[in-house]
């Protein structure tokens, strides 16, 4: 999850952490395809008032308007030929919940990864640069490994604007909200939880998990290299925020990367 994350804050383009299906990462001019590498930083796990960084990879190839995308641990497919709409299958692997530094936390089950598949839909307007666009979308993802079981839907909006001749700036909202089945994983205590950790019982249900707003700078350099930074703010809603495992519902990721296109 913090890996996603991170990556969000810091790609090319990006949403989060929690994740929403994307369109294509930013298809600046000879950039049709590319590599990335981004490091930052952000809570341990969601919810964290602890901090980590990370080494996080992106990757994009173009079959004209179809695209493989991969963010980090969440994998896209564009199985869509058309200007204004994407859409096709979507996996996520979430990294869990273990090794917190947190000693009350740290009492809890640790929370295995898992293995999220699914699918987005997206739709997106602009002009003819590339930079100049609004895009809607949703996603859905499902885990098929057992480790929490549940179903997280996502939600938002972005929107690109022109900086210069040929840098980019990228401003989103999106918004999270997840099963009982994640809830229950993630942010409840039970009565052996709460003996070993001393936190209170807590039942987390179905609900709003977070609403994100982002912010992306992305710059090329020459014909074949870029630079990114950015910054993603996450409050987390509901039962997520109430959850005496969520220990700050304030959460802060920043980073930057590198692309080279070939």
């Amino acid at each position: 999850m913090r890996i996603r994350s991170i990556l969000a804050a810091l790609a090319l383009a990006a949403t989060t952490p929690p994740a929403i299906a994307e369109s294509p990462l930013l298809n600046l001019p000879n950039f049709p395809d590319f590599a990335m590498l981004g490091v930052g930083t952000g809570p341990q796990y969601f919810g964290s008032d602890d901090r980590v960084a990370a080494v996080v990879p992106a990757a994009q190839m173009n079959f004209g308007r179809r695209y493989i995308s991969l963010q980090a641990n969440y994998l896209s497919i564009n199985l869509v030929d058309d200007p204004r709409w994407q859409a096709g299958p979507a996996g996520i692997l979430r990294f869990g919940r273990r090794n917190v530094d947190d000693p009350q936390v740290a009492a809890l089950p640790e929370i295995d990864m898992s293995v999220g598949l699914g699918g987005f839909l997206g739709y997106q307007i602009g002009g003819p640069d590339p930079r100049d666009r609004l895009r809607f979308g949703a996603g859905v993802l499902q885990d098929v490994t057992g480790s929490h079981g549940g179903l997280v839907a996502d939600f938002g909006v972005r929107r690109w604007l022109p900086v210069g001749k040929y840098g980019a700036l990228g401003l989103s909202l999106a918004g999270s909200w997840a099963s009982d089945d994640y809830m229950d994983t993630y942010f409840s205590v039970d009565d052996a939880g709460s003996a070993a950790s001393g936190l209170p019982v807590f039942a987390a249900t179905s609900g709003w998990r977070d609403l994100r707003a982002m912010a992306v700078f992305v710059q090329p350099v020459s014909k074949k290299w870029a630079v990114g930074a950015g910054v993603l703010y996450s409050y987390m809603l509901d039962e997520a925020g109430t959850s005496p495992v969520t220990l700050d519902r304030d959460q802060l990721y920043v980073g930057i990367g590198v692309a080279r296109a070939w």
